[in-house]
Formats: structure tokens, sequence, C-alpha cells
């Protein structure tokens, strides 16, 4: 079994030396809202970095990420490898092939958020997404929770830590979120159900209209949301790429349903702080 989880602060952190803490009223928003945005928190020179490998990565020249980590616009008409460019709609699971994503990953700004967040140092990346979001093609994602498909992972409280690589703002599509709505627990919501529109989700949530946060973001800054937070992000009606890279942290201490077959297939999870324990993932 797996061992209880210790209480995390910034004087008591396992050894670990906290270079970015967070607030009273950061932790409290994040836990009340689902999600907690944190301006420039990346530099420019690792930003700058990140573009040029998802550019080299993107257009095929690396040869350490495999073909089946990427993923083409569902409508996208492919004629030509420069239209397969132009209509890449996302890569995943890059982390574990690429150092420089994986540097990013490990990025001690960033863990140090998140296991404030989770409230251990013992942690595990669960997955990870760049989206691409090109321009005029790049599609809306439709409202959805992750948990609803990371649905053999106990408990389902993973964080993603989504850091714009470009601005990210309304005419490019940037995120979109439900406030509070990660604390109704799962709503049958997964990113595959393309039909999936705000009606269908509201009688679930037992109120008639919910506040919708338009999340923008500048190049650098980093939105920390939580796996049940209902969320989505728009079309990109604009004439620039609106790239970002989303992490995807857990406990060391969650664990895996085997008996679950319909959930993704997911590459070996990495450590990325801390301790491994027997049984859990």
């Amino acid at each position: 079994m797996c061992k209880q989880v210790e209480i995390l602060s910034p004087e008591n952190s396992s050894g670990f030396k906290m270079k970015y803490i967070l607030t009273e009223t950061q932790k409290n928003s994040y836990f009340r809202n689902g999600y907690l945005v944190i301006k420039n928190l990346i530099s420019e020179e690792e930003i700058e970095q990140l573009k040029r490998q998802s550019e080299l990565i993107g257009d095929n020249k690396v040869d350490h990420v495999p073909i089946s980590s990427t993923q083409v616009e569902p409508d996208a008409k492919i004629k030509s490898s420069a239209d397969k460019n132009l209509t890449l709609r996302k890569l995943y699971d890059i982390a574990v092939y690429d150092q420089i994503f994986w540097k990013h990953v490990v990025n001690d700004k960033i863990v140090d958020v998140v296991a404030q967040l989770l409230e251990t140092n013992d942690i595990k990346l669960y997955g990870d997404q760049l989206f691409m979001k090109n321009p005029e093609v790049g599609s809306e994602i439709y409202w959805h929770q992750d948990s609803a498909s990371w649905k053999d992972i106990f408990p389902k409280d993973l964080i993603t830590a989504w850091t714009a690589l470009d601005n990210s703002n309304l005419e490019n599509g940037c995120l979109k979120f439900i406030p509070g709505s990660h604390r109704f627990g799962t709503l049958g919501l997964d990113s595959d159900s393309r039909e999936q529109k705000m009606e269908k989700f509201l009688p679930l949530l037992n109120f008639k209209q919910w506040a919708i946060r338009d999340i923008e973001l500048d190049s650098g800054s980093v939105s920390f949301h939580h796996s049940l937070l209902v969320h989505g992000s728009g079309k990109n009606l604009s004439l620039k790429r609106r790239r970002g890279y989303a992490a995807h942290y857990m406990r060391a201490l969650s664990w895996k349903d085997d008996r679950v077959t319909d959930a993704p297939l997911m590459p070996k999870f990495c450590q990325v702080r801390g301790n491994s324990y027997e049984n859990c993932v």
C-alpha cells in the first residue's frame, strides 16, 4: 500500500529549497477556482529555446520524437508535407524523448508551484502535450475535463502546467475555464467528444449559468489547472501560430487502476521530484 502524503510547507520541504513560494491567497484561489495563473514565470531565454525546438519537431527535423506522437487537425486535408506542418494540431508525450522539453518539465519554479498545490514533493509526470494552434486552421477544443479521459489514475487531482510559448488571446484561441467546476467531480466530459456543448453539462452542475473566464497569457506565463476543471479553448482566427505546452503532473503516490480498459495508453511515468513508491504509479 502507498504511504500517507506528508503536508508540504516551504519551511519543511523534504530537502528541497523552494525557488517560488506561493502566498496563501494564491493557494486559496487555486483550491476555490481550480486554476492559478502566474505571469512571466518562465524566462525569455527558455521560451525561445522551446519555440525553436517546437519548430524542429513540428517540421520533422529531429529523429528522436516518433511520428506516433503527432496529431493533425481533425478536418485537415493534407496534400503535401507543407500542408501537414501547417495543419499539425499537437504533439504529445514528447518530454520522454526530448531533453529540452524534459528540462522544462523539471523546471524548479514550475515544480515548486505544483508541489505546494499537491502538498507533496513526490511528483511524477503523467504526460505532456504541445499545442500548435496554427493560424486560421487551429481548431476549437470543446469543453472537457482531463480526468474524464485519464480515468484510470487516482486520486483525480492531477495538475496541468500550461506554458504560453506565444502570446495567447481571444483572437488566437486562448484557454477558457469555468471556475469552481472541479469541485463537482467527474462529469463525463472527455476531450474526444467533439460535439459536447455547455448546455449538455450545465444541468449536471445544477446551475443555469456559469461564468466563463478567458485566460489570456503573455509568452512565458503559466496557468496551473486542476484535472477536473471544465475547460477548453477557442479557434485560432489570427494569422499567427499560438503555441502552448502542457505538462501534466501527479502525485508519486497516485495509483493506476489496470481494470480500466478505455484510458489512454501512456509511456512510462517519469519521476519529476522526490520519491517513488511500490504499488503506485
